[in-house]
């Protein structure tokens, strides 16, 4: 198969070549390979890319341009070949899916990125966690909330005490209306590290909230008690990070 898109390559560079001769090296080559990526030639652009590979097989950029045009013609074994290849040659993932992620979403095509997420995940299941961290990044940032729910808790289970994905999960229920589970969460980051900011933030707003609004969900506590919950919260909120937003919030509690 490599062998193939190298000759297919070669014939590439025949065809364009202008009559007059051109130099032909390894920048003239990635311009080309570049302009093919460019106009969405994603056959003739991997062809280029493995070419360029074939040269100087340590460059990561022609890697992850290469499995995204094989993305974009449904090649899943060329995709998986060229991740084999980086593996061997000690490229680190993150370098890899990086590059991958950005490309797919500067050229309008996420899609890509997801789909070579899921196909490692399926291929090298021993890489499902590393990846499950990727996929939780991109479903958080795509504002997938069923997805990013699904993607954290299966992370919690093997690090049920990491504050990061807790406040990622706890975020995607904010945005599903699930607002019990969100606090759930949030007390449990308090649990593990009791001056996180955000988590007191977060719950301080929300009880301030309750307490504010003229028709409150939260039928299990009185005024006494939000306004007690809202002050303790806000005040150790305030007392790490002072901002007007906390100040003028409890300014107006204790005028409640």
């Amino acid at each position: 198969m490599k062998q193939i898109i190298i000759i297919s390559a070669i014939l590439i560079i025949s065809t364009v070549a202008p009559l007059k001769a051109m130099p032909d090296n390894y920048e003239t080559r990635i311009a080309r390979a570049e302009r093919f990526f460019k106009y969405k030639e994603w056959g003739s652009a991997l062809a280029m890319y493995h070419m360029l590979l074939n040269e100087r097989p340590n460059e990561v950029e022609p890697y992850y341009k290469a499995i995204v045009a094989s993305a974009m013609i449904g090649d899943s074994i060329t995709q998986m070949d060229l991740l084999e290849q980086t593996q061997q040659r000690g490229i680190s993932l993150d370098s890899l899916f990086n590059g991958i992620r950005t490309v797919s979403f500067a050229i309008g095509e996420a899609r890509a990125y997801n789909g070579f997420l899921q196909l490692v995940k399926y291929r090298q299941p021993w890489l499902q966690r590393k990846i499950n961290m990727y996929l939780l990044d991109y479903y958080s940032f795509r504002n997938d909330t069923r997805h990013t729910i699904e993607t954290a808790k299966i992370l919690l289970t093997q690090t049920p005490n990491n504050t990061g994905y807790l406040k990622t999960l706890a975020e995607a229920y904010v945005k599903a209306g699930t607002f019990d589970k969100a606090i759930e969460c949030y007390k449990q980051i308090l649990a593990i590290k009791s001056d996180d900011y955000d988590a007191l933030l977060a719950l301080g707003n929300y009880y301030a909230l309750q307490l504010l609004s003229p028709r409150p969900t939260l039928r299990n506590l009185g005024d006494k008690d939000l306004k007690s919950l809202s002050q303790t919260y806000l005040t150790e909120a305030y007392s790490i990070h002072p901002t007007p937003y906390v100040a003028n919030l409890l300014a107006k509690i204790a005028d409640k």
